[in-house]
């Protein structure tokens, strides 16, 4: 769980830093601080947005949690494939059942 909370800080990070790039476009806009327009550009069209957006996307896609499992021919059996703690804990579940 973890790393599903350590990924999707990671992706609403990315979405925060394009919000506060069009707010500090804005501002500079509003406050006519010319001195910024070309590097808050910069920052924002080749550098920000297509990045940041695309680590965003990542992130977002790798904090998801699962378990995939398979059943085989006989109802005794079961594929997990998962995060490593909750293999062990399956089993150590089937351990104790037997």
């Amino acid at each position: 769980m973890y790393e599903v909370g350590r990924f999707r800080r990671i992706a609403l990070l990315a979405l925060l830093a394009v919000v506060l790039t069009f707010v500090a476009i804005l501002v500079a806009r509003l406050l006519q601080v010319e001195q910024l327009y070309v590097p808050l550009a910069v920052a924002g069209v080749p550098g920000c947005f297509p990045i940041v957006l695309a680590v965003a996307v990542v992130a977002w896609t790798r904090s998801r949690y699962f378990a995939d499992v398979w059943l085989t021919d006989t109802t005794d059996q079961l594929i997990v494939s998962a995060h490593p703690d909750f293999v062990t804990a399956v089993d150590q579940r089937r351990a104790e059942s037997h």
